[in-house]
């Protein structure tokens, strides 16, 4: 049993439970109140703003590399943005508008750490237990369906550089900017070179008395797209005004993107999108920065094929370059003293400030929160056992054994080339459809929602229903990921984040279409799935509409069968590659 459930907290009880307020958050709580009329709800949050990394990433110049007419949700698209690529303030307003306008301030507890979770296999009602931020006090919420929307870019990585902790200066991490840290007429030493360290890099050195980034990797440096709608007269006034233009202007990008796709893909296709995309980064770099830093920015296909990492769309980085000030290294910072840093060859260059932009632990993705199955299994313990030690899940969203809970934005549903918004709202629409009979069921009894984890059985108890999915079903996905992925450029050793240490598997990366993620997502498979508690004991709920049915009997939502056998071949030959 629970640690935390000696603690004997008073249970609230809620109809769903969502951790994480920022975009995927958001939109799971306004799809529960347009589409399902469900109002007993609560969202949770470490954070004390909702609008997740919109409100904690405030580095300057922090942006979106995601075109603006698809970067809002599909029922709420706002119709006025500054610019084809809008930045942070403006993001993060408009997701607070939508927080506001759906009355969702009222539905969230706010600065609280999710410490656990744990699947009453009894009563089939999850508990979590919360902890407030500031005053330390304890929360316990019961409810039938968790869903956890927590992100995959949610923990930065810490520091593990020698002599960290000496350091006089301020030392922060770009997701956690230190706002009170001056930096005018310092020495700024900036680790890491991705797309956050791109953009805060050129207002940096305006201040700076110098700054010395320390370059990690290679990327592929892409020219910024211009709008191409400012061509043509009257259409944004079209855009605000009429829902036609609006949806087909969201279409024409939406379509633009997916084509991206092809980038990926080891096939001839693929092989012409990557030379013209490498053939324009290279152009961009040799057009815009100094050449005496060309080899520490310019890669080939070789080296890196595009693709295997996020492209760094870039207008002001490159520029700022060529400022006296600025200085890249390709030395590696081996260690940090009280007042200066040292490199691999030996030298010591001042630091007043250090900034650190080197990515996520995705593999900590929702830390500190663990998470218990129906078993009483803490959840990576599934992973070492079914995944090799690596994170995965069934249609990104669910897992085996642990019933009524679902990840947004969770593993293999990220990509490369679309918004992640298109991604989670095909979630959000799947979750929908599978919890229907789940919250339309009568309210629990008081002693069903006092019942912990691990506690003797009710020897009274109405049967509540939950949804779980077949661990061979589970198993089969992601056979298929894997062997898909073998086709695309993650498997020729690109060394990113995607690739999951522990298991040598892609498991960032969607391997398809989009259009077939969501194909997948609207047309569940109905046999992967163990229903229970249904009325008469039904197998699948009675609220899925006939056409949901009929393309689910013509195979729309399946993927290809790969055996074990073939998976296990493809892993092998991506850690080799790795």
């Amino acid at each position: 049993m629970s640690s935390y459930a000696s603690k004997n907290i008073r249970p609230q009880y809620r109809q769903v439970v969502i951790v994480g307020a920022g975009v995927s958050g958001i939109a799971m709580a306004c799809m529960l109140r347009k589409r399902l009329g469900v109002e007993d709800f609560v969202i949770l949050d470490k954070e004390p703003a909702p609008a997740g990394t919109w409100s904690v990433n405030t580095y300057p110049n922090a942006g979106c590399d995601v075109p603006s007419p698809v970067y809002s949700f599909s029922f709420r698209q706002k119709t006025d943005w500054s610019s084809f690529f809008p930045k942070q303030a403006e993001l993060r307003e408009y997701f607070l508008t939508v927080v506001a306008e759906y009355r969702l301030n009222d539905r969230m507890h706010l600065s609280t750490t999710v410490r656990e979770a744990r699947f009453d296999k009894s009563t089939s009602l999850w508990h979590l237990w919360c902890e407030d931020v500031d005053g330390g006090e304890l929360h316990h919420y019961v409810a039938p369906v968790f869903v956890s929307a927590v992100g995959g870019l949610s923990q930065p990585n810490e520091c593990t550089i020698d002599g960290h902790e000496t350091f006089e200066g301020p030392l922060f991490h770009s997701a956690r900017w230190n706002h009170d840290a001056d930096l005018n007429n310092k020495n700024v030493i900036v680790v890491g070179n991705g797309c956050s360290a791109t953009q805060f890099v050129p207002p940096v050195a305006e201040k700076a008395k110098s700054l010395t980034q320390f370059v990690r990797s290679k990327h592929w440096y892409a020219p910024v797209p211009k709008d191409p709608f400012t061509k043509l007269p009257g259409w944004r006034w079209l855009v605000r005004h009429f829902a036609f233009f609006r949806n087909l202007q969201r279409f024409l990008v939406w379509m633009v993107l997916e084509s991206h796709f092809f980038i990926t893909q080891l096939n001839p296709i693929g092989h012409v999108f990557r030379w013209w995309w490498a053939r324009k980064c290279t152009a961009n770099v040799k057009n815009n920065a100094p050449k005496e830093y060309w080899p520490m920015l310019l890669t080939t296909q070789k080296e890196m094929k595009v693709g295997c990492k996020r492209r760094v769309i870039d207008e002001t980085y490159l520029p700022a370059l060529k400022r006296n000030n600025v200085h890249l290294e390709s030395s590696k910072l081996v260690k940090i003293h009280p007042k200066h840093v040292e490199t691999a060859d030996g030298r010591k260059l001042p630091a007043d400030v250090i900034i650190l932009a080197t990515g996520f632990a995705t593999a900590r993705n929702g830390f500190p929160m663990t998470i218990w199955d129906k078993e009483g299994r803490e959840i990576h313990e599934h992973f070492e056992r079914h995944g090799g030690g690596g994170p995965m899940s069934y249609r990104s969203t669910m897992l085996s054994g642990l019933p009524n809970f679902f990840t947004c934005v969770g593993t293999n549903s990220a990509t490369g080339h679309m918004s992640l918004i298109f991604t989670s709202e095909a979630q959000i629409s799947y979750i929908i459809e599978l919890i229907k009979p789940i919250v339309q069921a009568p309210r629990p009894t008081d002693a069903q929602i006092k019942h912990l984890p691990g506690q003797a059985q009710l020897p009274t108890a109405r049967a509540l229903p939950s949804v779980d999915v077949k661990l061979e079903a589970e198993l089969q996905e992601q056979q298929w990921i894997q062997h898909a992925m073998a086709k695309l450029v993650f498997s020729t050793g690109c060394g990113s984040w995607y690739v999951d240490k522990a298991s040598g598997r892609v498991t960032a990366m969607y391997p398809d279409w989009q259009w077939r993620f969501l194909q997948r997502a609207t047309f569940p498979v109905w046999d992967d799935l163990i229903y229970t508690g249904l009325p008469r004991n039904a197998s699948r709920p009675d609220t899925v509409p006939l056409w949901k049915r009929a393309g689910c009997w013509l195979g729309l939502g399946t993927v290809p069968r790969v055996s074990a056998q073939q998976a296990q071949k493809d892993t092998q030959a991506l850690k080799k590659a790795a």
